[in-house]
This record gives C-alpha cells, sequence and structure tokens, in this order.
C-alpha cells in the first residue's frame, strides 16, 4: 500500500484560504485594505425607556399640593439647613 502526500493539510489550507482572501481585499494596486469591524451602538430606546419610568415615578409622588407647599416654604429664601445633614453629607 502507497500514501502519498495529496497536500490536504491544516497549514497548507490556512494558506490557500489567506491567499484568497487577501485576494479579495485587495485594492487594485497590490495593497490590501485592513481588517477593520464596526459596531454601532444606539441606546435611544433604551434611553427613553429609562426616562418614561423616572418621569412616571417623579410624577407620581408629586402631587399639586405638597408642590406649591414646598414652593411657598421656600419662597422668602429663609429655609433652615440642619448642620447635622450638611456635616453627614460632607463626610460621606
Amino acid at each position: 500500500m502507497e500514501i502519498s502526500n495529496l497536500g490536504i493539510n491544516p497549514i497548507n489550507a490556512y494558506k490557500k484560504y489567506n491567499r484568497a482572501s487577501a485576494a479579495k481585499k485587495s485594492d487594485g494596486a497590490g495593497r490590501t485594505a485592513p481588517n477593520t469591524d464596526k459596531v454601532e451602538f444606539d441606546r435611544t430606546r433604551s434611553l427613553n425607556a429609562a426616562q418614561s419610568a423616572i418621569a412616571a415615578r417623579v410624577g407620581s409622588s408629586a402631587s399639586e399640593e405638597r408642590l406649591a407647599a414646598l414652593a411657598a416654604k421656600y419662597a422668602d429664601g429663609n429655609t433652615p439647613v440642619p448642620a447635622e445633614s450638611v456635616a453627614s453629607t460632607m463626610i460621606a
């Protein structure tokens, strides 16, 4: 029984594939185009969904009466801020 080298092996297949691939990418002047990939993400839908969820949450907890009371309370500029709140915020 005689076994001869038919030229079919992984390295030859790889070389053959690279030659074919380079020929496809050639720009006609013998130069090959760079192999680059491009991915674009469109986050518009997820941002709109997040915006709607936040707006619904804020709108449900803010009543007209509460907003009017807060506006009247802070209108004169005399709004005491507890020192403990300021200190804990600064330290945190």
